[in-house]
């Protein structure tokens, strides 16, 4: 079986950092500080405020399409 991906098909990524309630929005933070804005389908609030791992694709270099988060 052949998977055919097209070429400006998004990239998945994973990133780690800490999860912040961030107004009404969810935001991604580094160790360095930098904030990645996360469009979830659901509301993690079991991992708020806790170290995570998240997959999904960026939209903008801001903002990342979020499939996937558990617990680092």
């Amino acid at each position: 079986m052949t998977t055919i991906v097209p070429p400006d098909a998004p990239t998945s990524q994973i990133k780690t950092g800490r999860l912040v309630r961030w107004g009404g929005a969810f935001v991604l933070e580094d160790d360095d500080g930098k904030t990645v804005e996360l469009r979830l389908m659901r509301v993690p609030v079991d991992h708020v405020g806790k170290s995570v791992t998240v997959t999904g694709h960026m939209l903008t270099p801001e903002v990342m399409e979020v499939d996937g988060v558990r617990a680092a």
